[in-house]
């Protein structure tokens, strides 16, 4: 009979996806080092919707922890992380660090032993010179956009400080990604002529989000509205939008209702790194 003992996990935690729908893109795996000492050692990296976890072929020992950690003795993982999602550096506050000669560079030497990077989110702070990299593979095939090391010995003591030890818990190293912000252009083309009066973009009757809709000069029956400040990408909203007339008796007027929200694709960037997201409506 076999018997496994589970190691850790690791968890990409993105915050573009709000539909409790875990989505992963990235593709992890061990370099060629590590894995060839998992393999000797019958440690088994297995594939998960958020993530990667590890466990270790342990038979039937009645500490197979602490004859682990004998195994693990000044050993570190190491992982390749390569981009799936051709699309993520839309979605996601991140930049792809390659073209400068950076990379990003995680590891569980942190004070906070569940995130593997030095921040709330993963970022600008975690990109470091690529030769700066101890475990970067510099043979040909690797699109390389992180490197992550798991210094076992840290694992280790990090088991150790749990309070219950006959219940011993395995490690979840969580690596929080921030959803991209952009300002939202909203681009009214008026096919009918029917608008052309004072417009407002309202949301359950808050002016707040958007500046006043305002006529294209540059181009005929076209207007335009900027959001008032940067606005989260994500893939399911609990705010909609409408596009209203202001004035009169009987206050505005709905004229667009639930109003298109952008997508990740269209993101533009002007001279001062700002980030524009456009949605063009026919009315």
């Amino acid at each position: 009979m076999a018997f496994t003992t589970k190691l850790f996990r690791i968890v990409i935690s993105n915050g573009y996806y709000k539909s409790n729908k875990p989505q992963n893109d990235f593709d992890i795996e061990p370099t060629k080092a590590t894995a060839s000492w998992m393999a000797a050692r019958r440690v088994r990296l297995l594939g998960h919707p958020d993530g990667i976890e590890l466990i270790w072929l342990s038979q039937d020992y009645d500490h197979p922890l602490a004859l682990f950690k004998k195994k693990a003795a000044g050993i570190t993982f190491s992982f390749v992380v390569t981009l799936k999602n051709s699309q993520l550096l839309n979605l996601a506050e991140l930049e792809a660090g390659y073209s400068t000669g950076q990379v990003y560079y995680l590891h569980n030497g942190h004070t906070d032993h569940h995130l593997l990077h030095s921040k709330a989110s993963m970022g600008k702070s975690d990109l470091v010179k690529i030769q700066d990299v101890p475990h970067y593979p510099t043979g040909p095939g690797w699109n390389v956009f992180a490197m992550i090391d798991i210094d076992l010995t840290r694992f280790v003591h990090a088991l150790s400080d749990q309070k219950e030890r006959t219940l011993v818990a395995p490690i979840t190293y969580t690596i929080k990604i921030q959803n991209r912000a952009t300002f939202w252009r909203y681009y009214f083309v008026d096919t009918n002529q029917q608008l052309g009066k004072a417009l407002k973009i309202l949301s359950k009757g808050d002016a707040s989000y958007f500046g006043v809709v305002k006529a294209l000069p540059e181009c005929p029956n076209t207007y335009c509205a900027e959001s008032t400040m940067p606005m989260e990408l994500c893939d399911r909203y609990d705010r909609s939008f409408s596009l209203c007339t202001l004035g009169g008796a009987k206050g505005e007027t709905i004229l667009l209702e639930k109003l298109p929200y952008p997508t990740y694709d269209a993101l533009k960037k002007d001279k001062g790194k700002k980030h524009y997201s456009d949605i063009v409506v026919y009315v």
